[in-house]
């Protein structure tokens, strides 16, 4: 009986997480893995700690690498971009780094091609020292200015999401002076309702964050670099630009003949296939079962991914499987205030149409008895 061969695009939390369930469920499998980047597995959530210098340095923000996947069976082609799907016999088109092309068959094709940070086209965008904010190359140029470039001294954060409220952190503990712009009128709003966010902002302006809300950036100025961010109320000076806004699923490949999703992401079920049977699609570039609207929906988180990964991979080995859905669980930590969510807030429930209740509770996170309860803060709790 021929081997199986399956095709994963894409080797970050989902492609690495659904490769080595493949490799260890069915380890006679031909097990091929694209990536276009250099390293695979780094893990973004810590970037604006090393960026922040609350970590030495990056190597531990990495919990894999191709060479294990080799080790383990898989052959793995790194700085190599699929172009292409030849759906009617099932192969992709692929193109090398030194410029040459290739062309694999599959029986299985898993996609994980991840997602992309959103760069909408804004006057002056093209300048130099306007960046994003997503892979280890990112992150890595971050701290090297830092070390070296004395004259980054105002840096511009432009959405207030996770990602961007974190890094308003990080780069205010390296000694920046920094601007935090959203257009929304609070912080992280999409996640927790205003009475949190408004916790957040309090603790960011506290540490000498500038909170630039309800403002949309018009345009950058410059000659050589950025050095002013216009908003449609003011403006800013910057030495540096961060773009934060968000994030568009990587859709290239299938956006032609797979159904997406509203916001271009594949749309898959629960066994995580596409609308092709023998496409999957996991981790940022697809849907999830999103169990608090009872729908699928969007929600861009490692978790997930690895979750949807490890669904995929059974389903490719022959065990039938479907995912449980998802909360959409996350947390973050601004200047030691800790904030954890799960499912719909009180806001975002009545965007879906839900009517929601919610109940409030407020205590010592130690009991007052203790001589140490005095040093923690009050926890509050909002159940929606």
């Amino acid at each position: 009986m021929a081997q199986k061969k399956i095709i994963v695009v894409g080797a970050n939390h989902a492609g690495t997480a659904a490769t080595n369930q493949i490799l260890q469920l069915s380890p006679e499998a031909e097990v091929t893995v694209f990536d276009r980047n250099s390293n695979i597995s780094f893990l973004g959530c810590g970037m604006a700690l090393w960026i922040g210098n609350q970590i030495s340095s990056g190597d531990g923000l990495f919990y894999a690498s191709a060479e294990a996947l080799r080790e383990k069976g898989a052959t793995v082609k790194m700085e190599c971009e699929v172009y292409q799907i030849d759906y009617e016999n099932k192969a992709v088109l692929y193109r090398n780094k030194d410029g040459s092309e290739g062309r694999e068959s599959y029986d299985d094709l898993i996609l994980a091609t991840g997602s992309s940070p959103l760069l909408p086209e804004i006057e002056g965008s093209h300048l130099p020292y306007i960046q994003k904010a997503k892979l280890y190359q990112d992150a890595a140029l971050a701290v090297e200015q830092i070390k070296s470039d004395d004259s980054i001294e105002n840096v511009v954060i432009v959405g207030a999401g996770y990602i961007g409220a974190e890094l308003a952190e990080a780069y205010q503990r390296v000694g920046k002076k920094v601007v935090l712009i959203d257009a929304l009128d609070h912080i992280l709003g999409t996640y927790f309702d205003r009475e949190f966010t408004d916790l957040m902002a309090k603790r960011l302006e506290e540490n000498g964050i500038e909170l630039a809300l309800g403002q949309k950036v018009e345009r950058f100025e410059g000659s050589d670099r950025v050095e002013r961010v216009h908003t449609n109320k003011g403006s800013f000076p910057a030495d540096l630009v961060v773009m934060c806004i968000g994030f568009r699923p990587n859709n290239e490949l299938g956006k032609d003949r797979l159904e997406l999703f509203k916001n271009g992401a594949y749309l898959v079920n629960r066994q995580q296939q596409t609308s092709e049977p023998h496409i999957y699609a996991i981790g940022d570039c697809a849907t999830v079962y999103d169990n608090s609207i009872d729908a699928p929906n969007y929600i861009a988180l490692a978790t997930n991914a690895v979750r949807s990964g490890l669904v995929a991979a059974l389903n490719v080995c022959g065990t039938a499987a479907e995912s449980l859905g998802v909360q959409g669980s996350s947390g973050l930590c601004l200047y030691d205030l800790k904030m954890v969510c799960t499912g719909q807030s009180v806001e975002t429930a009545a965007e879906h149409g839900i009517k929601a209740k919610m109940c409030e509770f407020r205590d010592l996170q130690k009991p007052a008895f203790m001589n140490e309860a005095g040093k923690n803060p009050e926890v509050h709790l909002r159940i929606v």
